[in-house]
């Protein structure tokens, strides 16, 4: 996602200093002391059903439709308001308000908050805030952390080019498979991103892969 502009990215800025000029001034505390805590941001990235696998190094960033549709729920159900981000801005520097606030927030414009998100979002009627990184749907994106999924959860044999050296790994169980994961992950997420691009295309050649069909296919377009 490096050397993706945010659409937004001075408006986030402004914020989210704001949001952070609030709770060092201590004015969160302040209405915390009559209201429990003035609220909160919440941050979801993919909202698809459950896959099947025991292969899924990237659930962590998943919720399902059925969470989200019970998560709103549980929110009106406490009380909290569910507002826009520039109204929990708003609140968030405010003294004591009588009722708590949730800001629902999504990273990325990923093809599933249209056809899984959205309807639970406008079924409930309540406000959202997405965070575009514009090099996807402007079609130059490269979704490499899918790209890496795709290519462990297939192949039982991998080689790659690692620091000039070429490294092959077997990893035919879901164990294995995981902590090669891990390893790769942490390995690209370290390179300078013109590096990380090769290495990942390098991947995908070996491998069959289509990285750029992969991320079309994950991401929107405008």
């Amino acid at each position: 996602r490096e050397g993706a502009r945010d659409l937004s990215s001075d408006n986030r800025w402004l914020r989210t200093a704001r949001l952070e000029l609030a709770y060092f001034s201590g004015g969160t505390w302040l209405a915390s002391r009559t209201t429990a805590g003035a609220g909160a941001v919440l941050r979801f990235e993919r909202v698809r059903p459950r896959r099947k696998g025991a292969f899924q190094p990237l659930k962590h960033a998943e919720i399902t439709p059925v969470f989200l549709d019970k998560m709103i729920r549980a929110l009106k159900r406490w009380g909290y308001d569910i507002v826009s981000l520039d109204e929990a801005c708003e609140r968030a520097v405010r003294l004591a308000e009588d009722r708590r606030f949730a800001c629902l927030t999504f990273d990325g414009a990923w093809k599933d908050l249209i056809t899984h998100a959205y309807p639970v979002l406008a079924r409930h009627g309540v406000p959202f805030t997405v965070y575009v990184a514009s090099a996807f749907p402007d079609g130059l994106g490269e979704a490499w952390w899918l790209a890496l999924e795709a290519v462990i959860a297939r192949e039982s044999r991998i080689s790659l080019v690692i620091d000039h050296r070429e490294q092959r790994f077997s990893v035919a169980r879901p164990a294995e498979k995981y902590e090669l994961f891990a390893y790769l992950w942490g390995w690209l997420r370290k390179l300078p991103p013109a590096e990380r691009s090769i290495a990942i295309r390098d991947l995908c050649s070996r491998h069959s892969v289509d990285l750029v069909a992969l991320s079309r296919e994950a991401a929107m377009d405008w």
